[in-house]
């Protein structure tokens, strides 16, 4: 009888301690009672990877997938939240989904140990994160990005964009070597002018009986210059006891020489004025910005180019003479070409940057991890700029034409020399791309405990006869607040 009132009470006290207990929670367990991980700090469910898998697979343990991809595709479809791949190199480039943890570091006999390395290998970028807003991550996964081939492109291991609760666990990122930039484009070389033509020599020129009347001579025919900037025409001569006439402006207004009065000489034309050389292009910065989710290189400005020449004036006619007959003076020659300004060079760009983890709008947390930044690529050379051509010389004055012909009539003046044109002036160097182990844009932030962050070389500067570009910057972050 003892014994069954002892047994309800027990009962009584069994059902009491029940109705008391959280039904979310677990009843406590004795003191002496330690909790047992079942599956050692990994998730008991997972989709399993391996080398030797393939895709069609239903991702289990003893029929794994193949590729990475595949497994995070099973893995969403059936809302798994664990990804688990055995070591190797896995030569694809992978997409996350909301909710999926990758699992590296495990044998082939699916035990895990550092030994164990799961490496993704990929051209930029390897690893995306992309608008995830649940607990996503990486766990003991390599990332390694291939150097960028594309001129002024960039090698990115991680990128994350719009994304939280993003989480990457005892991971080595490594970053590839950024592409160079492409070499500016040198400017070519203006043209020179062409000479003014000289004067013709001075005649007689009367109708008084016993003595010749031939045609005047005209004034030199001005210089030519593919840009427009012609020289002046000579002026035509006095005669008798008229002035010569003042020689033609170039096209672009450089005046040309005073005729010279009665058995006097004109005067030279004016020389046309030079051309400025072109400026130089800007040099590229140390790093460029990021639009989005794509690193902009910092790229050389381009150049001016060279000045005209002006074209020279024409030389003034002399002066008539009177002596027994009427004699003209000789005319003027025309002013020269002015030259054509030199192009301008181009500039190079900027070299592309390597980063071994980009975040952009996101929040991440990398737990004794390393992070090492590669190479950035080299800035391009700014072209040079091309020559200025030169300015032509004017025509001669017309000749003396003799004591018989022209006598005490003055003789023409030469045209002026046109202008030499400027260089054109050098493109600037293309900035050598940037090399950092983290890149925050926005409003990222990252939290680093036990992570070991490691610049790479920042790329060489693009070279320039004008203005050089800057080597690429190197350091651990850009734009980053860490915590």
């Amino acid at each position: 009888m003892m014994r069954a009132m002892r047994a309800r009470v027990l009962v009584a006290v069994a059902l009491a301690g029940c109705a008391h207990s959280n039904n979310d929670s677990p009843v406590d367990a004795a003191p002496d009672m330690p909790t047992v991980d079942p599956c050692g700090g990994l998730p008991c469910t997972a989709v399993y990877v391996a080398p030797s898998g393939d895709d069609v697979a239903p991702g289990t343990r003893f029929a794994p997938a193949k590729t990475i991809a595949g497994g995070i595709a099973k893995a969403a479809a059936s809302n798994t939240g664990a990804v688990f791949v055995q070591a190797g190199s896995y030569a694809e480039a992978v997409v996350m989904k909301p909710g999926v943890t990758i699992y590296g570091g495990f044998d082939a006999s699916w035990t895990r140990s550092d030994a164990a390395v799961t490496e993704i290998t990929a051209a930029s970028p390897v690893v995306t994160f992309d608008a995830i807003t649940v607990a996503t991550g990486l766990d003991h996964i390599t990332v390694k990005s291939a150097d960028a081939t594309v001129a002024g492109a960039s090698s990115i291991a991680v990128l994350v964009t719009g994304s939280t609760m993003i989480a990457l666990d005892k991971v080595t990122l490594v970053a590839g070597a950024g592409a160079p930039g492409v070499d500016g484009v040198t400017g070519g070389d203006g043209a020179s002018g062409s000479a003014g033509r000289d004067g013709g020599k001075g005649v007689e020129h009367s109708s008084s009986f016993g003595c010749d009347n031939n045609p005047l001579p005209l004034g030199g025919g001005r210089g030519g210059s593919i840009c427009g900037h012609l020289g002046g025409v000579g002026g035509a001569p006095g005669v008798g006891h008229g002035g010569g006439a003042n020689g033609g402006a170039s096209a672009d207004g450089t005046p040309g020489g005073a005729g010279g009065a009665e058995q006097k000489p004109g005067a030279v034309g004016a020389p046309g004025g030079t051309g400025d050389n072109g400026m130089h292009g800007m040099p590229g910065a140390e790093a460029g910005v990021f639009a989005g989710a794509i690193y902009m290189p910092s790229n050389g400005g381009n150049a001016t180019p060279g000045g005209d020449g002006n074209g020279g004036g024409g030389g003034g006619g002399g002066g008539g003479g009177s002596n027994l007959c009427d004699s003209s003076g000789s005319s003027g020659g025309g002013g020269g070409g002015g030259g054509c300004g030199g192009l301008a060079g181009t500039g190079g760009t900027g070299g592309g940057g390597s980063f071994g983890l980009v975040a952009i709008d996101s929040q991440v947390v990398t737990k004794a991890s390393t992070i090492t930044a590669g190479a950035g690529g080299a800035g391009g050379r700014g072209g040079a700029g091309g020559v200025g051509g030169r300015g032509a010389a004017g025509g001669a004055g017309g000749p003396y034409g003799g004591p018989d012909d022209q006598d005490d009539a003055g003789n023409g003046a030469a045209g002026g020399p046109g202008g030499d044109a400027g260089n054109g002036g050098s493109g600037g160097g293309g900035g050598g791309g940037p090399s950092a182990a983290i890149v925050c844009v926005g409003t990222a932030t990252i939290t680093i405990p036990q992570t070991t962050l490691t610049g790479g070389t920042g790329g060489a500067a693009g070279a320039s006869p004008g203005m050089s570009g800057a080597t690429g910057l190197s350091t651990r972050t850009i734009g980053c607040s860490l915590f």
